[in-house]
């Protein structure tokens, strides 16, 4: 069945750059300009899949999540900003939002995110097998805040690729989450440890341990298309 997606932008551009890296594939798209366009199509029509830019005139891109949330409408999101990292995340997180885009992307990143996130929808836990496998149900589970679920499959993740960032990453943000600050930074250490590149463990280590920390008015990086805040 051909999969259908919404795209939520208010930047004409950006829509038509979507549509333009989906050319190419057997996608059916939609289009809103603003949150409360979108809301309004998501509660007439199903897509598997919302394409969310998160600064918008009006609604913004977490207010629409909440708003979704609020009616049920349980969509898989894909939260598209142009900074690198996204105001209020946890709050995102809670609300089933685990993948995180940053602009500019190319079309290869941004149909590489969209195909993994559709191709979780299909992971069954007892037939798990592997790196990506243990990865993705990892987000599956933040996204259905089955935590506890997230953590094991993410430390089974480790245990097949110890030397991978992006786990040591989602750790992290858990603990954040529940406000264990202090065991976040391990994780995020960890993750530099393994790759001293890895912006979104960088991000989160330097945001954690500034003076002025504040959860509820900082920032988590979940990444971009590798993992995502």
């Amino acid at each position: 069945m051909t999969k259908r997606l919404l795209i939520v932008d208010d930047e004409k551009n950006i829509r038509m750059t979507l549509r333009q890296c989906f050319s190419s594939e057997a996608y059916d798209l939609s289009e809103a300009v603003n949150g409360e366009e979108a809301l309004n199509a998501l509660e007439k029509e199903n897509f598997d899949l919302v394409l969310l830019d998160i600064r918008m005139p009006g609604l913004t891109g977490l207010e629409v999540l909440n708003k979704m949330r609020e009616k049920s409408i349980k969509t898989d999101v894909i939260i598209m900003t142009a900074y690198g990292s996204v105001e209020k995340a946890v709050e995102a997180m809670k609300l089933g939002a685990i993948d995180f885009i940053g602009k500019p992307f190319t079309p290869e990143e941004i149909r590489e995110i969209v195909s993994e996130v559709l191709a979780r929808e299909k992971l069954v836990e007892s037939e798990l097998e592997g790196y990506q496998d243990y990865l993705q149900f990892s987000k599956k589970s933040i996204m259905n805040q089955e935590y506890q679920k997230a953590f094991k499959y993410l430390k089974q993740a480790i245990s097949l690729e110890v030397e991978k960032a992006e786990p040591y990453n989602l750790l992290g943000v858990i603990a954040e989450f529940n406000d264990e600050i202090e065991r976040a930074q391990k994780h995020y250490r960890a993750a530099l440890a393994y790759d001293p590149t890895y912006k979104p463990a960088r991000s989160n280590l330097e945001r954690s341990s500034s003076y002025t920390y504040s959860k509820s008015k900082n920032l988590i990086d979940m990444g971009d298309k590798k993992i995502k805040k």
